[in-house]
């Protein structure tokens, strides 16, 4: 495999990563330009704000089907004919609803957008564990997450930017964004499954699901969980993202334009957090660091939701709790899929990705969601599903300490 993974590395571009990157972005761009536009958008189809803060639900969920449905067929039929068709549904997408007249309809595009989105990007993932041994795989990914993570703190600023040309103009943006990632695709970005192309069945997706889902570590079904408290650790961001506007701009009172900069924060901690993450998974065991960084989140949220309920949290105390809660992901991310990606061979990469990624945008949208639902004009049902999200990810988190004990003899064994 060592052998493999080296020829597959050395016929890749310089620039593999920083593409990969930029691809996984695209989820990010098309989430967080027309975040600031919410109010105007609201204004100009004549509907309350509630039914297009509905588009963000709608778009994790139409996210996860993307990814649910890409990562498998991915380890099918190739990685770049699923980045390709995924990509091109998010390009026809973007492009309706910067046609479109009517919220019902655009919240439906969006969905379709999301879809494609997710049947591209999932395949980034599985890209890099097609390049790289798996004990490299931790590295590889935070740089791709460091990235990606530059679209959140430039794709608020973008939307606010565009905003003076109308609302419209952020998805003629993300039209162009994606037509530039498929170009580059389609004209310099080699194949990356190494394993021989089957003909496309969606019958064969269940068995590769359970594949990885029945797969055992000393007897016992570790993976399915490991990819939940992965996913309910990670859904702290998107629970926030879910809320921000109303957070910043509904409850604390910002502007839209500081509301594009403290976003912007949040992913500048998250990049610092993928940068450090790197660094620590040279020298730090994988699962010791995700351990760490998901007991300093749930502290940390923890901390959040005391002072919301005492009535005591500022603007100034909630900033940087949210960006310390919400950059724990930049560490706890890298380094879980570090060890989920290294359970299974490069050809299930994809599978693999998916069941990770979909598990914390399903826990991450269905948390948002909740949280909606018991709307109340205050933070308390925001804060509330986030100490669930963390309370399921320290509790799955328990049942996890035969990957930490067998974590080193583990990853020698997948190099063999």
């Amino acid at each position: 495999m060592n052998n493999q993974n080296s020829m597959q590395t050395t016929a890749l571009p310089r620039y593999f990563l920083l593409y990969l990157g930029a691809l996984v972005a695209l989820g990010p761009v098309a989430m967080d330009a027309y975040l600031p536009a919410l109010p105007s958008m609201a204004d100009a189809l004549n509907v309350p704000i509630a039914t297009l803060n509905a588009s963000i639900s709608t778009f994790l969920v139409g996210f996860a089907l993307g990814q649910l449905m890409g990562g498998p067929i991915s380890d099918q039929v190739g990685r770049k004919t699923v980045c390709v068709v995924g990509t091109g549904l998010f390009v026809i997408a973007s492009s309706a609803i910067a046609l479109s007249d009517s919220a019902s309809v655009i919240n439906l595009w969006r969905l379709l957008q999301a879809f494609g989105g997710g049947f591209a990007t999932i395949t980034a993932m599985a890209q890099v564990r097609d390049s790289y041994p798996a004990e490299e795989i931790g590295r590889r990914f935070a740089t791709v997450m460091m990235v990606m993570m530059i679209a959140p703190v430039v794709a608020p600023l973008i939307g606010t930017g565009l905003l003076q040309f109308g609302w419209r103009s952020i998805f003629i943006f993300q039209v162009l964004y994606a037509v530039t990632m498929l170009a580059i695709m389609l004209r310099m970005i080699p194949e990356t499954l190494t394993e021989p192309r089957q003909r496309l069945s969606l019958g064969r997706i269940v068995s590769q699901y359970s594949a990885i889902l029945l797969h055992r570590h000393q007897g016992r079904l570790l993976a399915l969980r490991f990819a939940l408290c992965i996913g309910s650790a990670a859904g702290v961001l998107l629970i926030f993202v879910t809320h921000s506007s109303f957070m910043y701009m509904t409850y604390f009172g910002v502007s839209e334009t500081t509301f594009s900069i403290l976003f912007g924060l949040n992913a500048i901690g998250l990049i610092a957090a993928n940068s450090l993450s790197a660094r620590l998974l040279s020298v730090m065991n994988p699962m010791r660091l995700f351990c760490i960084s998901v007991i300093i989140q749930a502290v940390l949220v923890v901390v959040m939701a005391l002072l919301t309920w005492s009535n005591t949290l500022t603007l100034g105390l909630a900033v940087p709790l949210v960006i310390l809660s919400v950059g724990c992901v930049g560490i706890s991310n890298p380094a879980g899929m570090t060890r989920f990606m290294a359970m299974f061979p490069p050809h299930r990469g994809g599978s693999a990705a998916a069941i990770q990624t979909v598990a914390m945008f399903a826990l991450g949208s269905g948390m948002g969601a909740l949280g909606s639902v018991f709307y109340d004009g205050t933070l308390k049902p925001v804060l509330a599903v986030m100490l669930i999200s963390v309370a399921i990810s320290m509790a799955l988190l328990l049942t996890l300490r035969p990957l930490h004990q067998s974590e080193a003899s583990a990853l020698e064994h997948q190099e063999k």
